[in-house]
């Protein structure tokens, strides 16, 4: 995280394992995160928006720890995705290495599923806090909003990606049920919330 964005930039568009997309999914979460913290910043201690000194207060509070969050699945995602490589790697010469290399990928694609899912849920949050946001938020800052808003869709949608595409390769079939249901869920509530904080950006705007 000391590196400057061209220089994070460069490697992402490297032939690097990683950082890749689940990462990039992540982090577009944290910047939601800190564009609501910045109109938050923007609402606190401004004389016109006095009655909403304490809910910014505790919005800005909430999305610097949801921002932290997403910085830990940033890593956690580069992670997960070097150990599933590593477990391809695991010998194989007997039908009981076999077996253990098998068990082993199964579980590396579980947890594969499961933290882009994880964000996908973050950005629920995210979403939600933009929408509160929008709602009682600085009018000279209601279109950072809105971009807080297309952020935590984008990370929800991104992560999805990564969420479908690990389906392919597991044998649980209730795990994959279970979390595809989940997986469905949260898209749509995400989808849902992103819908209102457009609305309502836009018709702010407009006024």
């Amino acid at each position: 995280m000391n590196i400057s964005i061209s220089d994070f930039l460069e490697r992402l568009s490297s032939d690097a394992p990683t950082p890749g997309g689940g990462s990039v999914a992540a982090l577009v979460g944290a910047l939601s995160c800190s564009l609501t913290s910045m109109v938050g910043n923007l609402t606190e201690r401004k004389k016109k928006y006095e009655e909403y000194w304490e809910e910014s207060k505790k919005i800005i509070e909430e999305a610097k720890k949801l921002s932290d969050d997403f910085l830990s699945l940033f890593y956690e995602d580069m992670e997960v995705f070097t150990k599933l490589m590593a477990t391809f790697g695991l010998p194989r010469g007997t039908e009981e290495e076999k077996q253990k290399r098998d068990d082993e990928i199964q579980n590396a694609i579980k947890r594969a599923i499961e933290v882009p899912l994880e964000v996908m849920e973050k950005s629920r949050s995210a979403a939600e806090l933009a929408l509160t946001m929008a709602k009682i938020g600085n009018l000279n800052a209601i279109s950072d909003t809105g971009i807080a808003g297309e952020m935590a869709l984008a990370a929800c949608r991104s992560a999805s990606y990564n969420v479908l595409i690990n389906f392919n390769f597991l044998k649980d079939t209730d795990y994959l049920r279970t979390i595809d249901k989940k997986h469905k869920e949260v898209l749509k509530e995400v989808k849902s919330i992103h819908k209102e904080v457009a609305l309502l950006v836009r018709k702010k705007i407009k006024k």
